[in-house]
Formats: structure tokens, C-alpha cells, sequence
């Protein structure tokens, strides 16, 4: 159930340990207004709303009186830099921008970095030079697509299914130039990360 915003400003302003006279010094807005606000007498404008939760420190939505948590980062958007390695020498050969919510920890830039595909065994979806942002490890799901190693081999990206029975098999998308890798177990891979998303640049070839 939505609150209202006289008592989100209300709430706020408790957590925070602020008295009004200081919300109005903060803020530049007369304690007329705040006043007016804190009695439900009024509804603050975009402008004013961006005033009060930066002064604050809280979100807009939340003290709109919206069941969303308080943080001001919720739901927000950033903007930032992973690495892309070259996977032969481990080295880092440029970095690129990666979106992220700043409020979803998994989105952390630090739990992702990219590469280039050295071959067309996933095309059409991820060609030789497009760029793959990976997810390091942390778990494993079935049916998701991984970028691994066989037996200390080089690293390739695959789709891995594992039957009832602890059998592995790796898929390309491309099987007619990659066919289907059979009767692996679990132990025989090193997961180095899942691919999340694909920067195609091959289409423009």
C-alpha cells in the first residue's frame, strides 16, 4: 500500500535526525512550504522533490510515498569501465563502457569482464571480433551459455547441458562447423565465466 508524502518527508526527517529549520537551511525552501508539506497541505514539484531526497539522502520515488526501498541509488543507472582481456596473455588490451543498476549488487562492474570471440562457433549470435561481456563464475546453471576450458585447453564459449546422469555436453551454434561435444563430466571443465551479453559488432561487416 503507496504512503503519503507528508509522511515520508515526515519519517525522513526523524531517520535522518533533522529538524525542520535545518531542512529549510539545506534546502533554500521556505519553512512556510515545508510546513505546508509536513502538514499534507501541499505536494512538492519535481524540482522542489529533487531539492528535499538530495538533501535527504533518499529517493525520490520512496518519499513520493511509492513502496520502493528508500535508497537514493534504487533503481538508478551508471555508467562505468570493465576490462577486456585478451584470453591468450591474460593481458588487459582496452577497457569498455558497461551499464549497470546501481542498486542490484550482482551488477557490480567488478563481477564482469569482456573478450573478443577468436571464432564463429556461436554465430550468428557472437561472430570472430564481436565482443562478449562475461559474469565471473560463481554458480552453475544448466543450459546457460559459459565461457570454459577443457582440461586446461584453450577457452572456448559453449552451451552447457548436464543430464540426470552427471553427463556434460557442449553446444555451439554454429554445429555444422562445431559439432555437439559429448560424454564430459563436470570435473573435466574450468568455467571461467557465464556470457551475459553480446556487443555485436560483426553485423556491420
Amino acid at each position: 500500500m503507496e504512503d503519503t508524502f507528508a509522511n515520508r518527508l515526515k519519517e525522513i526527517l526523524k531517520i535522518r535526525n533533522m529538524k525542520q529549520v535545518e531542512l529549510c537551511e539545506k534546502t533554500k525552501l521556505s519553512s512556510g512550504l515545508i510546513n505546508k508539506y509536513l502538514k499534507g497541505k501541499a505536494f512538492a514539484r519535481q524540482d522542489k522533490l529533487s531539492i528535499l531526497a538530495e538533501a535527504l539522502d533518499t529517493n525520490e520515488v520512496w518519499l513520493m510515498g511509492y513502496n520502493v526501498p528508500m535508497d537514493k541509488n534504487y533503481g538508478k543507472t551508471k555508467i562505468a569501465e570493465i576490462d577486456v582481456i585478451n584470453l591468450s596473455t591474460n593481458e588487459i588490451i582496452q577497457k569498455i563502457p558497461y551499464s549497470y543498476r546501481t542498486d542490484i549488487a550482482e551488477d557490480d562492474p567488478n563481477n564482469f569482464f569482456a573478450i573478443y570471440a577468436s571464432d564463429s562457433s556461436m554465430a550468428p549470435l557472437l561472430d570472430v571480433g564481436d565482443i562478449a561481456i562475461i559474469k565471473k563464475y560463481t554458480e552453475f546453471s544448466n543450459g546457460k551459455t559459459y565461457l570454459l576450458k577443457i582440461k586446461n585447453g584453450n577457452p572456448i564459449i559453449r552451451k552447457i547441458i548436464k543430464s540426470d546422469d552427471d553427463k556434460v555436453e557442449l553446444q555451439a551454434m554454429n554445429m555444422w562447423n562445431f559439432p555437439t561435444q559429448y560424454d564430459f563430466i563436470f570435473e573435466d571443465l574450468e568455467i571461467l565465466g557465464e556470457v551475459i551479453k553480446i556487443e555485436n559488432n560483426s553485423a556491420f561487416k
